[in-house]
């Protein structure tokens, strides 16, 4: 029964401890979640579009007619076959916050950093209804070369509009956008100044 009342004791310090009683505070501690609730916010949004480039183009393809090659005389065995594209089609530049991740945000003070995904050309394509075929000269060739042939006329359009979306600079719009856009969302998120930089990796190259 000796222990008693020390243990009584203890019981009241801890109990004046809580209550604040006697100059003892409870401090509750801080919990900040701006970061996973900007993770949340960002992958409801998904491949975020923020540049779209409206092309017209003429595209021509021509295939010269099959030869038979005697060594001392060549004849041609068919026409040469030719086909003219008058097309419309677009580019859109984006970028993936999916693949934004807790190690891509960093906190300094009032100041939060934000590592974004590099951009990435979402799509380009050619508006089927706003297209038409002129010249066309394939008459010579056989039923399934003639599909395969127009087929390839429109692979070739497509090609182009990628290669004239990047160099009128689809990719630097984008990441334009992209601050224009992103830097005051997250900062209405988090509460905090925000500097975007951009994960650029290697440079984009143009295809052949």
């Amino acid at each position: 029964m000796r222990l008693l009342p020390w243990v009584l004791l203890v019981i009241a310090l801890v109990w004046i401890g809580f209550t604040g009683n006697f100059g003892f505070e409870r401090i509750k501690g801080q919990t900040d979640t701006y970061q996973s609730t900007l993770l949340t916010r960002v992958e409801q949004i998904g491949k975020l579009e923020l540049a779209k480039y409206n092309f017209q183009e003429v595209t021509e393809i021509k295939r010269v007619g099959d030869v038979i090659d005697l060594k001392f005389y060549k004849f041609k065995v068919a026409p040469d076959s030719k086909a003219v594209l008058i097309s419309q089609g677009s580019a859109t530049g984006c970028i993936d916050l999916t693949l934004l991740k807790p190690s891509d945000l960093r906190e300094d003070g009032d100041t939060l950093y934000i590592s974004l995904p590099k951009p990435e050309m979402c799509y380009f394509k050619i508006d089927l209804e706003k297209s038409r075929l002129y010249d066309l000269q394939i008459n010579y060739l056989p039923v399934n070369e003639r599909s395969k042939f127009i087929q390839e006329l429109y692979q070739v359009a497509e090609q182009e509009i990628k290669v004239a979306a990047l160099k009128t600079g689809i990719m630097e719009q984008t990441i334009e956008n992209a601050r224009l856009v992103l830097k005051p969302l997250f900062e209405s998120i988090s509460g905090k100044t925000v500097i975007i930089k951009f994960k650029m990796g290697t440079q984009l190259e143009l295809p052949g």
